[in-house]
This record gives structure tokens, C-alpha cells and sequence, in this order.
């Protein structure tokens, strides 16, 4: 089995060069509104290309909580995988699938469409394709991890 381990430190330093720094509110934890049309859209780090990431809330490589949002292309895939944390997923719009386990054969996989929830607890394999453009918010703690399979 072959894992890659790496701290998403590419998402916060890319996002910090494309977003400057988090809006104070949101970085105070005080009260906010992010409006979906004003959300800065930056390649996703450490994903293959073509997906685009906006982080929403919080700090992916700090300690605490963080919510970002995830646009794939129609055919993406991202392969199996697991994270050191639980990570929450909710499908905004589009369609995929979802499989499980170190395996995670696109034969088990389970529809996700828009209003989709998937609850992952740390440490669980799984992989991801999508079948029309998405829109994929996920939320988690940090410091965020990606373990390859």
C-alpha cells in the first residue's frame, strides 16, 4: 500500500496569495455572511487539476474548525483517500458517487446529489467521482491532512 501523507499548507498558502488574508469577522469568530456569488475561487492544492477551492471559514492548517467549498468538472475523480480528522461533506449541486473502504471500487459506490450529507469519521478510506459539474462543501477540523491510498 503505498500513502502519501501532506498537511494541506499548499491550500492555505495558495488561498492566502489569491484571498489575502480571511476577513476579520470570520477570523474573530464573530458573525458572518458568505455570499456564494462573491466567493474567490483558487486552484484546489494537493487535489489533481482542474478542481477550484474557496475556503469559507477557518484555517485548514490551524487548529479548529473550517468549512470550505470545492468545484469539480463533469468526469473528475478524486482518488482514495483518507484524513487524521472527521470530515463532513454536503453536495451543493451537481451528482457523484461515493465508495468506501481501502478498496472503494466504483462498483459500491452510492449516488451523491445536491442536498447529498456524508458524515466520514477520521481514518476512513474513500473515493470520490463526479458525474456532472459540483459544487462540494466540506467541513472539518485542523490541522487538515490527506493520506493517500
Amino acid at each position: 500500500m503505498r500513502r502519501n501523507n501532506f498537511a494541506l499548507i499548499l491550500l492555505a498558502t495558495a488561498t492566502a496569495l489569491a484571498l489575502g488574508p480571511i476577513p476579520a469577522a470570520m477570523a474573530a469568530n464573530a458573525a458572518a455572511v458568505v455570499e456564494a456569488d462573491k466567493l474567490t475561487w483558487v486552484p484546489a492544492p494537493g487535489l489533481p487539476p482542474g478542481a477550484l477551492m474557496a475556503v469559507l471559514y477557518g484555517d485548514p492548517t490551524k487548529e479548529g474548525n473550517f468549512t470550505v467549498r470545492f468545484k469539480f468538472p463533469a468526469g473528475y475523480e478524486v482518488p482514495t483517500h483518507s484524513h487524521p480528522t472527521d470530515e463532513f461533506l454536503t453536495i451543493i449541486s451537481g451528482k457523484g458517487r461515493m465508495a468506501f473502504g481501502e478498496d472503494a471500487a466504483a462498483g459500491t459506490a452510492q449516488k451523491l446529489v445536491a442536498g447529498t450529507f456524508t458524515s466520514l469519521p477520521a481514518g476512513s478510506w474513500h473515493r470520490l467521482w463526479i458525474d456532472t459539474a459540483a459544487v462540494v462543501e466540506l467541513s472539518s477540523t485542523g490541522p487538515f491532512a490527506v493520506h493517500l491510498h
